[in-house]
């Protein structure tokens, strides 16, 4: 699974890629292309920054899933180790 997001930017209108881990409300980046700094707050305007936000807290969330589940997938493996 990919942990980036794409991120459009409001002056330039390119798009480039963060790690949606660090996307969060409070967050700022410059535009690799045009340097401008982007804030990213929950009440924006902007249809592709309020997408982004959403595509990051998702993705943010089903790799938070996938590490539980591995942990509890190992966590079987071991209980099961301990009984043979």
């Amino acid at each position: 699974m990919d942990d980036k997001v794409r991120i459009r930017c409001p002056n330039c209108t390119r798009l480039f890629r963060d790690r949606a881990q660090r996307i969060r409300d409070g967050y700022q980046v410059n535009c690799e292309h045009c340097a401008r700094l982007i804030t990213f707050t929950r009440d924006t305007e902007d249809p592709f920054m309020r997408r982004t936000m959403k595509l990051a807290r998702e993705t943010r969330l089903a790799l938070e899933a996938k590490v539980t589940a591995e942990r509890a997938a190992s966590a079987a493996a071991a209980r099961s180790q301990r009984e043979y």
